[in-house]
């Protein structure tokens, strides 16, 4: 060993959990945001997700294996479910006046689930679920 190695003293676990979490919540924040530009659900972001989710985890150094995928496609859905959720609360919330964070902590999942029965089109679910193999493609 030469003197000038350290050895490295942060957990393996650290930075690609930090990546998924980044990756899922600003991909919640970014569908948002494009959600309430568009007046619609967005649902092709979820190909976005899934390819954001594949490359932060791939990008924090977590070795290639089946957790690698599992992680990434857990983030794909776990980034499409709250994202539908709050434009969801966003589409019953903003007409009364109610901050999206506020509304989708008082909308109950009846009333999630009516909304985006009536919003989301096949397509927007057809996208949600090519994403899910899409993103344990890229991240395997």
């Amino acid at each position: 060993m030469s003197p000038t190695h350290r050895p490295d003293s942060r957990p393996g676990w650290l930075l690609p959990a930090v990546a998924w979490l980044a990756g899922v919540a600003g991909m919640v924040a970014i569908w948002l945001a494009v959600a309430l530009a568009v007046r619609g659900m967005a649902g092709w972001l979820a190909l976005l997700a899934a390819v954001d989710l594949a490359l932060l985890l791939r990008l924090s150094a977590m070795p290639a294996s089946r957790a690698r995928a599992w992680a990434a496609t857990a983030g794909t859905a776990l980034a499409i479910a709250i994202s539908y959720w709050f434009v969801a609360s966003m589409m019953m919330g903003l007409p009364l006046g109610l901050r999206p964070l506020e509304a989708a902590s008082r909308m109950g999942p009846v009333l999630a689930s009516e909304l985006l029965r009536h919003a989301a089109s096949g397509w927007d679910l057809a996208w949600a679920l090519l994403a899910l193999p899409l993103a344990w493609r890229l991240a395997r």
